[in-house]
């Protein structure tokens, strides 16, 4: 992800690549709204007791982009979906 984008403007989580976290962009337009990329590292079967990372790095679930409500603005990836809680 910082390949394609950089260093975030915001880290919101530890930089561990085994732990999921929150990269938080803003552009250098101040009136543009942030974005957030929300990103996910956990073992297959989340009833385990013990944590196994199925990832070297954390996967993107959603992102969250635009102003106005939250729902219209934050849109899940496949693997996001796929992890969704129903």
């Amino acid at each position: 992800m910082r390949e394609e984008f950089g260093p975030p403007s915001l880290l919101l989580g530890g930089t561990n690549p085994f732990y999921g976290k929150t990269l938080a962009y803003l552009t250098e337009q101040a009136t543009e709204p942030i974005i957030f990329l929300h990103l996910w590292n956990g073992s297959p079967d989340e009833t385990e007791t013990t944590w196994h990372p199925i990832y070297d790095e954390p996967v993107l679930l959603a992102v969250r982009f635009g102003s106005g409500a939250f729902k219209n603005t934050f849109i899940f990836t496949p693997e996001g979906s796929r992890r969704r809680p129903a």
